[in-house]
């Protein structure tokens, strides 16, 4: 397991798009999703993880057990910080390592480390303990720590509704693409001559905006959904903590490309 905090601010404040915008819960978005009607989980587990880290494939392998038990979605976010070893991961983006350090804020970490598995946006364990996983994904499912605001969509000719049916109140909506699986050779670091299969890999974290209280209500189009050319996507509802980083999962529904259904 490695730690690294290395280039980060710990200051950094959770960006929104400028696309977006909130009138008492309600936001109108130019982003996009594409199905209708989406699978809801009842857990959502961000795994932090490298192709230049050693400690990480036991980890990508509980991201493939949870991809085919298809109740929990796991994700694959790539961070860029192991490419200084002479490979750069594929799925790598500087983005995904400032929502882990974003993340390490929100827990009052000095420091982030890999594979780390983020529960919920609650909490983080060894991305390689699949057994301690699974314990807080069944603790906070029994509890009103899971996933309890419902979020429904409905397609409308060339848009899609996206609704929820609690009060959200001080929350951020996020579409997160994904692929499902991609296979790669590791030629150099740590992991040189590997060949790992990953799943649910993200792509990218599109914030759609945020809302202070009430319902959510969004209209959004199918076009855009299309420049992104993943597998599928999940609407995530989160929580802002206190420090404004990234908070409790409160809600995620998960849809298949219009490509591939």
């Amino acid at each position: 397991m490695k730690n690294s905090s290395e280039g980060w601010n710990f200051g950094t404040k959770l960006k929104i798009a400028a696309s977006a915008f909130v009138v008492m819960g309600t936001m109108l978005a130019t982003q996009s999703t594409s199905h209708a009607e989406g699978k809801q989980p009842i857990a959502v587990v961000e795994m932090f993880t490298s192709q230049g880290c050693s400690s990480c494939p036991p980890a990508d392998k509980v991201v493939s057990d949870y991809a085919k038990k298809n109740n929990v979605l796991a994700l694959s976010i790539h961070v860029d910080y192991w490419n200084y070893l002479g490979w750069k991961d594929t799925f790598s983006k500087a983005e995904f390592s400032q929502r882990q350090q974003l993340y390490a804020i929100s827990f009052a970490r000095r420091g982030v480390y890999t594979p780390q598995a983020v529960v919920n946006g609650r909490t983080h364990v060894v991305g390689s303990n699949g057994s301690e996983i699974t314990k807080l994904v069944d603790q906070y499912t029994s509890s009103n720590k899971g996933l309890y605001v419902p979020i429904k969509t409905s397609l409308s000719g060339d848009s899609v509704n996206i609704k929820t049916g609690a009060d959200a109140g001080n929350a951020t909506l996020h579409i997160i693409y994904f692929d499902k699986e991609k296979r790669v050779k590791i030629k150099r670091g740590e992991n040189a001559g590997k060949t790992i299969s990953y799943h649910n890999v993200v792509r990218d974290i599109v914030t759609l905006g945020m809302m202070k209280q009430g319902k959510l209500d969004i209209t959004v189009p199918l076009s855009e959904i299309q420049s992104y050319g993943t597998d599928a996507y999940v609407i995530i509802l989160q929580k802002t903590a206190k420090t404004g980083t990234p908070g409790a999962i409160i809600g995620a529904t998960v849809m298949e490309s219009q490509n591939n259904s």
